[in-house]
């Protein structure tokens, strides 16, 4: 644990704070169960110190700063590959899943940096209701997953993987998934481009 003196934690949110993913939720640096962690942790620091008694474990020390990811900044342009384009799918859904397996599809895709989505969304899970696609879930909820990977730095380009655990309760139906990004191109414009699966059903 650490001492206030010339140290940040960030923000220390509750369990359902952090689940609405809210300013001080997403800010909240270790997941969310970091303050019932810190409550443990302090509870033995204070009974230690009341007692007179030793921290038996310390736990594992910070690693160093320079071990920090950090997600390289947008190339000069970006490309899709020679024949493909952004947005297009590379890996399809398979036709059928039950609850409780997981979907995974790869995009021909742009660097995120270029347009961060704020209030917006790199991808959708998408329900057909009543003859229309609609959102079902998005990146906003734990059982997606949106991974983004430089397939060829020197070119610019780059996939997206997005996988979807689904749930024991989904509903039955249609689904399909959508990926959103956004292009540099050699003038420094960037072009919003979209893309979406084939359907498949849940059941």
């Amino acid at each position: 644990m650490q001492g206030y003196t010339n140290a940040c934690s960030q923000y220390c949110t509750t369990p359902e704070e952090y689940d609405a993913q809210n300013y001080e939720g997403a800010s909240t640096l270790f997941g969310r169960y970091t303050l019932p962690a810190y409550q443990q942790e302090f509870a033995a620091i204070a009974t230690a110190i009341r007692t007179g008694a030793g921290v038996e474990d310390p736990g594992p020390a910070a690693p160093p700063a320079t071990a920090t990811l950090s997600i390289p900044q947008p190339p000069a342009v970006d490309s899709p590959g020679p024949g493909r384009e952004f947005g297009q799918v590379l890996a399809q859904p398979e036709p059928a899943y039950r609850r409780g397996r997981t979907v995974s599809v790869d995009f021909v895709s742009a660097h995120p940096k270029n347009d961060l989505r704020r209030n917006g969304t790199f991808l959708e899970v998408q329900r057909r209701v009543d003859g229309r696609w609609r959102r079902h879930l998005d990146d906003n909820d734990w059982a997606t997953r949106f991974h983004w990977a430089a397939s060829n730095p020197l070119t610019g380009e780059s996939t997206a993987t997005i996988t979807w655990e689904v749930g024991r309760s989904t509903p039955r139906g249609r689904y399909r998934i959508v990926h959103r990004g956004a292009a540099r191109d050699l003038t420094g414009g960037v072009t919003q481009f979209e893309g979406a699966t084939r359907a498949f059903q849940v059941g």
